[in-house]
C-alpha cells in the first residue's frame, strides 16, 4: 500500500489555454479529501505548454515528464504509467472533455472492480466521431465481448495491482490506446465495473488523429492492432 491515495496520469499536447483551469479545478475538486498527485506526459508540444505546466509545478503537486520529440499518444500513456505509484490511478485526457467534478463518482466506485470505466451517457462530439466509434465497437465486442460501454473513452480508474501488470507492453495501436488497454486488461483476468459520467466539448482546437481525413488511415491502423491484440500473446514485461 502507498501512502499516495490517487495518482492522476493525463498526456499533454498543445493544451496551454486549458491547462490552468483545468489543473486547478481538479484540486478545487478533491484535494483535502484524496491525496493526489498529477502526472503530465507531455509529448512534443509546440506551444508554450511545457512552461505553463512548470508554472503550474508552484502551486500543484505536479510530476512532469516531457519529450522534445513526439512519441504518440500509447506511449506517452505507458510512460506515465510506469512511474504511478499510487494505491489507485486515474487516466483522464488534458482537453477539458474528461470533467474534474467526476473525479470523486470514480473514486467512491473504486472497489467494484480492479477497472473503473467511465462511459460518456451524454456524448458531447461530432456525429461522424461517434458513428465511427459506434462501428468500431460493434466490431471491438465481436473480437473481445467486454463488459464495457465505452472502451475508448480517456476516463479511467485502475487499481494499483492492475495497473502495475499493464505498465510495460508494447503497443500495438498508437493512438488507441484504451481499446488496446482494455483489452489486454481482460487477458490478464482483471474486471470492470462502469460509471457514466458528464461529458464535456472540448473547450480549444479540434482533435488531429481522429479527425475525417486521418480516419482512413486510423482506421486500418486501429483494425490491425486490435488483430494483433486478440491472436497473439501478450507481451506484457511487468
Amino acid at each position: 500500500m502507498s501512502s499516495l491515495d490517487l495518482d492522476i496520469l493525463m498526456p499533454v499536447h498543445n493544451e496551454e489555454k486549458i491547462l490552468p483551469n483545468l489543473i486547478s479545478e481538479i484540486d478545487r475538486n478533491i484535494n483535502g479529501k484524496v491525496s493526489y498527485r498529477i502526472i503530465i506526459c507531455e509529448d512534443g508540444s509546440v506551444d508554450n505548454s511545457v512552461k505553463v505546466i512548470k508554472k503550474l509545478q508552484e502551486v500543484f503537486p505536479i510530476e512532469l515528464i516531457t519529450t522534445q520529440n513526439k512519441r504518440g499518444y500509447s506511449k506517452a500513456m505507458l510512460d506515465g504509467i510506469k512511474i504511478a505509484k499510487a494505491n489507485y490511478l486515474l487516466l483522464m485526457d488534458s482537453d477539458g472533455q474528461s470533467n474534474p467534478e467526476e473525479i470523486l463518482n470514480f473514486w467512491f466506485n473504486r472497489e467494484k472492480a480492479n477497472i473503473i470505466c467511465g462511459n460518456r451517457a451524454n456524448r458531447n462530439d461530432y456525429m461522424y466521431r461517434k458513428l465511427y466509434s459506434k462501428i468500431a465497437f460493434n466490431l471491438y465486442n465481436m473480437l473481445f465481448n467486454l463488459p464495457i460501454k465505452d472502451p475508448s473513452y480517456a476516463f479511467v480508474l485502475i487499481e494499483r495491482k492492475a495497473y502495475k501488470k499493464l505498465s510495460d507492453f508494447n503497443p500495438e495501436m498508437p493512438d488507441g490506446f484504451f481499446w488496446e488497454f482494455n483489452a489486454r486488461a481482460s487477458k490478464l483476468g482483471f474486471d470492470f465495473f462502469n460509471i457514466d459520467v458528464v461529458h464535456n466539448k472540448r473547450q480549444y482546437g479540434e482533435t488531429r488523429i481522429y479527425s475525417i481525413r486521418n480516419l482512413p488511415k486510423v482506421t486500418y491502423t486501429n483494425l490491425l492492432g486490435l488483430l494483433k491484440v486478440k491472436f497473439k500473446k501478450n507481451d506484457d514485461k511487468s
